[in-house]
């Protein structure tokens, strides 16, 4: 299943899969970003989430901080006013 999020204004989306053993993962794209989530293969696919929407809470957050990392990122390279 695929669901489009927003957070601070950036387009996230998830999607999610049903695994084998009935557990869910959950991976995430940013249009524009060159990260890529390594979701489906990052997650030991032995643990999964027991829901569908742990699964996809959890992917939505490490796109949060991906993009709060990279929203710092780009304020810290902006120069002083003197």
């Amino acid at each position: 299943m695929t669901e489009i999020c927003y957070s601070k204004g950036q387009k996230v989306i998830l999607v999610t899969s049903q695994i084998k053993n009935g557990k869910w993962l959950c991976k995430f794209t940013i249009p524009g970003s060159s990260h890529l989530d390594g979701g489906l293969h990052a997650q030991d696919p032995s643990k999964g989430y027991n829901t569908e929407w742990e699964a996809r809470t959890n992917a939505f957050q490490r796109a949060k901080v991906l993009l709060d990392g990279s929203q710092e990122a780009s304020q810290g390279c902006l120069p002083e006013k003197t």
